[in-house]
């Protein structure tokens, strides 16, 4: 995933479908894209279960939701 794509995001609520190693199914997580920490390759996203943090390489696709 492009990081650069992902700043354009923050603020937005979007659909994210990201697969971890060793997964074999993906899993979709929903919610505001808050925070991206570049420098440890982290999404911070809120969603109704709360804040969570996903690996930026292990996103697949993130589709916003208007």
């Amino acid at each position: 995933m492009k990081i650069n794509s992902l700043d354009r995001l923050i603020g937005t609520y979007c659909k994210i479908v990201m697969k971890e190693p060793g997964d074999e199914k993906a899993r979709v997580v929903s919610g505001i894209l808050r925070e991206i920490d570049h420098d440890s390759q982290f999404v911070i996203v809120e969603s109704r279960d709360g804040f969570g943090c996903l690996n930026i390489d292990a996103i697949v696709a993130i589709k916003p939701k208007h």
